[in-house]
């Protein structure tokens, strides 16, 4: 009887279990979110609907279908999304990639699966399939849009997202390749891509530097987006070359265009311990550094105020801490930073040489982390995280120094007395949403030096931007952005009693600006935008300092502009072998008031005592408007599959400059506005070059030419003093420079030995040469400019003696920058007086210096709560006294010279970097 009973209970759960999974009912629904369809499954049917929220948040239902089971109603509903569908003990789970795997496989035994020598059996290919399981080299399969889903023109477009799998943090600059139509697209700033293909199905690869290439089989059914995530490459016990920066590779990159991996850098030897881009950016060809204590970059003939640097896009006016001895922004935290040197895109302008444009990390969205270091002089700490895991992110920066300790050991007494110390802070948050991403962005930092009772100097800059970037559709990106920048210094000179001064100067920077990108196939997209940049300079005051100061006091006044732009470039796949990129960028710039403007008698000195007549504006009243075209164009040409031929012209203006009359950028270094008198600076500059690689052996090569031309470049007058008066025009004068040079670049990557060396020859002169006399600069002859540098070469390699242990080292060597020299002496009434040479006309002696530097990684373990290195560098390890200038003074009637030099000993520095995590951690 009991027996009975039993059999009848389990026949009878047997038979529910088998009606409830065989359930076959109607479903009827019109834009319902997926949230309610599964209640209402659950409440009709009994049967729950596993999922995550986030997978079907957007989802909505729309299903009319009757006597069909809940699972295939399921599946209809979820046609087109990605989303599998598998039944589980009576329910339904959902999973994004593959479905789950309810049985093990059959087993099948081969005939050829025993071998009697050994033992062993061979897998059956199901045994072999379920053991393997998802593997990094097993193709995953995504489904895009919807079966009868729109699609916009003949190709379906595709919108994608690239992130770090670990932190959540959006991959810039990664690849997706179409293997069957040998093309593909790179990620933006924000992760995403935009691809057009046809419907169908085609193998795909996602690789970036430093991660793990993932292989896929898209689907593609209509319009629509997908999104993957990464894995770092840690510890590969195979070598593995990726290049998954389309500007990192030699043959593809823009002409002209400079780049370096953020790894490259840590590893390369740096003065103090402090890893400094700017100066990394020296070793490259066209680029030239003014030297140690000293900030400002020369790149292809131009001087420190043709070069614009941003940061997350605000514009910084000084890139350096005490006198350019640390860079003004903590390494740490940048993600990526290009250098346009030749091709400049249209959408940046108002320089005339290069673009410098750094773009920092968005921080960790998966978890809270922290990482920092410490030198003999500087510490650094930065902390990132989650606000909403894989929403949104912040991520915190701050930078000290503590040298002083070090001044008060040196037997010097004016040094011992002195002071110098600076701080930065930075602060990032991102917040990104289905196809809404939103950047704010902050960035403060101050110096303060003081030379004993001789001099001293504070100066600061603080920014912020805010960034809004939106998906439209898959053809078309948009960003908007809001800027603020200002940088200010105030300066106190005791160094002679009777002129003592105290000097306060501001300038400000406030900017908006849109970009667009609209794919109009996937040969051809357009990018296009405007730009409002206002400035406002205060000049400031020169007051005498102390009661025993003669000085005069000068108002140096006001000045205001507004710069308007828009522009459009067009870059066309014209064959699979040329690219043309062209573009046009507009510019008006209007010089404001409120200003006094004096006008001068014609056919006499712009002087003051030679005014005709004073003109009055009123406040934002136009004084003058400037307006000009800028062209640029670039053409690559592949010639192989291993190299291309590229050139490229390019037009600039600038409307505004540095009054400096030396050659570096010192910390009272006076930006000006274009005005009545002053004319922007325009340049034309045309490059050809051929780039090539050589596959296995992990070189790539480049010789590239250029020819630059600057029409009204300013060059000061001798003795031109920019505090003893507001009239800015009776200092300066403008005239021709004319750039030339070649650049050759060899470089190794992802070998046990690698780096690059980089060779330039150049040759820059300037050419002022009036109607009159007074409108003349050496006479109306050619010289050659501050910063013509004829001979550059530039050595650095690695040496990877094991995963942990890196030598570094850096050889760099330059020819002496041009000088004026005094040739002779002269009394008047007894008072001796020099007599200089023609300008420039002499150079100091060539420059030379070596650096080598240690690098030891703690232990790779993958599970480790912190990581460290530890850096030994020495810098001029050879403790040649470079000389950073020349100069004279008249002794007892005689004239003798004095090599100044900032560095002439070798300086030793250990730094010690860590980090959460392992060694792989952000």
């Amino acid at each position: 009887m009991r027996s009975g009973i039993i059999f009848l209970l389990i026949l009878t759960i047997t038979l529910s279990t088998f009606a409830q999974k065989q359930t076959v009912t109607s479903f009827h629904y019109k834009d319902v979110p997926f949230t309610e369809f599964s209640k209402d499954v659950q409440t009709r049917t009994g049967i729950k609907i596993w999922y995550l929220d986030e997978w079907v948040k957007n989802i909505k239902i729309t299903l009319d279908a009757d006597n069909i089971s809940v699972t295939e109603a399921v599946r209809e509903a979820l046609r087109g999304t990605g989303l599998k569908v598998s039944e589980w003990n009576n329910d339904i789970i959902l999973t994004q990639t593959e479905q789950l795997i309810t049985t093990l496989p059959e087993y099948r035994q081969k005939a050829t699966a025993i071998d009697n020598s050994d033992g062993q059996t061979e897998l059956s290919d199901a045994e072999e399939r379920y053991l393997t399981g998802r593997r990094s080299a097993v193709t995953e399969t995504i489904r895009i849009g919807r079966s009868g889903g729109r699609i916009t023109g003949p190709k379906a477009r595709i919108t994608g997202k690239v992130s770090d799998n670990e932190t959540g943090e959006p991959l810039f600059n990664a690849t997706i390749f179409i293997k069957e139509l040998k093309t593909g697209g790179v990620t933006d700033l924000n992760g995403f891509f935009t691809i057009l293909l046809k419907p169908g199905k085609y193998n795909a690869i996602i690789e970036i530097l430093g991660y793990e290439k993932k292989n896929y089989l898209l689907e593609v059914l209509s319009d629509g987006e997908m999104k993957v995530s990464l894995n770092k490459a840690v510890i590969q016990m195979k070598e593995v070359v990726v290049y998954g920066d389309r500007q990192m590779n030699m043959k593809a990159k823009d002409p002209g265009l400079e780049k370096i991996s953020m790894k490259a850098i840590k590893e390369l030897p740096m003065m103090m311990g402090e890893r400094d881009i700017l100066k990394v950016s020296g070793m490259l060809p066209g680029i030239i550094t003014t030297g140690e204590g000293s900030s400002g970059l020369n790149v292809r003939g131009g001087s420190s105020d043709q070069n614009a640097f941003y940061i997350n896009k605000i514009p910084i006016y000084n890139t350096a801490h005490l006198f350019g001895f640390f860079p003004a922004f903590n390494s740490d935290i940048i993600k990526d930073f290009v250098i346009y040197k030749g091709h400049i895109p249209a959408q940046y302008g108002g320089r005339l040489s290069s673009v410098f444009n750094i773009i920092t990390r968005q921080g960790n969205r998966k978890r809270i982390t922290m990482h920092g270091g410490i030198s003999p002089v500087t510490a650094n700490i930065v902390l990132e995280g989650p606000i909403k895991k894989d929403t949104a992110s912040v991520l915190l920066s701050y930078r000290s120094s503590y040298s002083d300790w070090i001044l008060k050991k040196i037997k010097d007494a004016s040094i011992r007395e002195s002071s110098a110390n600076f701080n930065d802070f930075s602060a990032g948050v991102n917040f990104g949403v289905a196809k809404t991403q939103i950047a704010l962005f902050a960035y403060h930092s101050y110096d303060h030096f003081k030379l004993s009772d001789i001099n001293e100097y504070d100066y600061t800059n603080n920014g912020a931007s805010f960034s809004l970037s939106r998906i439209f559709s898959p053809i078309l990106k948009s960003d908007f952005s809001i800027v603020a920048s200002e940088y200010e210094f105030n300066t106190t000179d005791k160094q002679e009693v009777s002129s003592a001064y105290s000097h306060g100067y501001k300038m400000g920077h406030y900017e908006f600006r849109a970009d667009l990108k609209h794919l109009l196939s996937d040969v051809h997209s357009l990018d296009y935008g405007l730009d409002f940049v206002y400035y406002k300079l205060s000049r400031g005051k020169v007051t005498p300092f102390g009661i025993e100061s003669l000085r005069v006091p000068v108002d140096l006044g006001e000045e205001q502009g507004l710069e308007s732009s828009v522009y459009i470039s067009d870059s066309w796949d014209a064959l699979p072998w040329l690219n043309i990129t062209g573009g046009i960028r507009y510019t008006l710039f209007s010089a404001l008031g409120p200003k006094t403007v004096y006008t001068y008698l014609p056919n006499s000195p712009i002087d003051t005592r030679y005014i005709a007549d004073t003109l009055e504006f009123g406040n934002l009243k136009t004084i003058q408007n400037y307006s000009k075209p800028d062209f640029r164009i670039a053409v690559n040409i592949e010639t192989d599959p291993m190299g291309s031929v590229k050139f490229a012209f390019n037009q600039m203006n600038q409307n505004l400059f540095m009054l400096n009359n030396t050659i570096t950028v010192a910390p009272n270094t006076q930006w000006k506005l274009a005005d009545y008198h002053l004319e922007p600076s325009r340049s034309n500059q045309v490059s050809a070059g051929v780039f090539r690689v050589f596959g296995k052996s992990g070189f790539d090569a480049s010789v590239e030419a250029y020819y630059k031309l600057t029409d009204n470049y300013p060059e000061f007058k001798d003795g031109a003093d920019f505090l003893q008066t507001p009239q800015t025009e009776t200092t300066v004068l403008q005239g021709k420079q004319t750039a030339y040079g070649i650049e050759f670049f060899l470089k190794r990557s992802n070998r046990k030995l690698d780096g690059w060396v980089s060779y330039t020859y150049s040759k820059t002169s300037t050419i002022v040469n009036g109607v009159n006399d007074w409108e003349k600069i050496n006479n109306g002859k050619e010289f050659p400019s501050n910063f013509d540098i004829p001979h550059s070469l530039n050595m650095v390699f690695n040496y990877h003696m094991t995963r942990r242990l890196t030598f570094s080292s850096i050889i760099a060597y330059q020819t002496g920058r041009p000088i004026t020299y005094p040739v002779s002496i002269y009394y008047i009434e007894g008072v001796p007086y020099l007599d200089y040479s023609e300008r420039n006309a002499y150079r100091i002696p060539d420059y030379f210096r070596t650096d080598i530097s240690l690098t030891l990684e703690g232990n790779l373990r993958k599970q480790k709560l912190l990581h460290s290195s530890f850096i030994v560098s020495v810098y001029n390890l050879t403790g040649r006294e470079n000389p950073y200038s020349v100069y004279f003074r008249n002794e007892k009637g005689r004239i003798k010279s004095y090599r100044y030099s900032v560095i002439g000993v070798p300086i030793l520095t250990a730094t010690w970097i860590f980090k959460l995590g392992n060694y792989a951690s952000d």
